[in-house]
């Protein structure tokens, strides 16, 4: 994003903040040109106004890296979609459901799913994972009227959805929250130094790349076994 972009975003958020009487963000600060890019990763960001979040409509199966509100509308049934969410490594998901016009009784459903399934493989493994299988599936038509929310265990999140009417339509909102100790994570960049440190927990971790890469295992440490030698493996 270049800086004349990120003032213009700025200037029109002051505006919005002024005119909505959210001037507290703003008394007794005095913000640098260079500092203008750290408000969108301040508490600041999840409070823009709805007018400034990032919308735009759902594809049978789709990709979705970025925050913002997402609608699913049927031209015609569909009966095998997927909509894969994905944060940095450091990030968990929230899947919030903001309308529903779906018929559960003749069939149709959605469900988040607390990680990845792809080619029958789950991400991160139930070795791995937190919680038993069955809890990491929450179907909208068993839980929707009490569950409008679901949160993610690590950076990956799915939705699952089938729709047997023209019409049918859903609208979700995705939002990251900062996860201070990650443990199973998925790569969506090929490059990169990462550290993974879980204090204090008894539990599996992963770190899965989807791409083909060069593995360097800078340091490594297990329990009270220290100073592992440095490894190097091909995937």
């Amino acid at each position: 994003m270049e800086r004349t972009f990120r003032e213009q975003l700025f200037f029109l958020l002051l505006c919005l903040s002024v005119l909505k009487g959210d001037c507290r963000y703003i008394e007794n600060n005095d913000i640098s040109k260079d500092e203008l890019h750290s408000l969108f990763t301040s508490d600041l960001r999840r409070e823009i106004p709805d007018l400034l979040m990032y919308r735009r409509p759902l594809r049978c199966l789709d990709m979705v890296a970025m925050e913002g509100q997402f609608t699913f509308t049927a031209e015609t049934p569909q009966l095998s979609c997927a909509v894969f969410f994905m944060g940095e490594p450091n990030e968990v998901i929230s899947v919030e459901y903001d309308s529903v016009d779906i018929d559960c009784s003749g069939g149709d459903f959605i469900t988040v799913f607390d990680g990845w399934v792809m080619k029958g493989e789950k991400f991160p493994s139930s070795q791995d994972h937190p919680l038993p299988l069955y809890e990491r599936y929450v179907e909208y038509c068993d839980s929707g009227s009490v569950r409008k929310s679901v949160h993610s265990s690590q950076n990956v999140a799915m939705v699952f959805f089938r729709v047997h009417s023209a019409g049918s339509s859903f609208t979700l909102t995705v939002r990251k929250h900062i996860n201070p100790f990650p443990c199973n994570v998925i790569s969506q960049s090929p490059e990169g130094s990462y550290t993974i440190v879980i204090p204090q927990q008894h539990r599996n971790c992963s770190f899965s790349i989807i791409y083909p890469v060069a593995i360097d295992i800078s340091e490594f440490s297990l329990g009270h076994h220290n100073n592992f030698p440095k490894a190097v493996a091909l995937a």
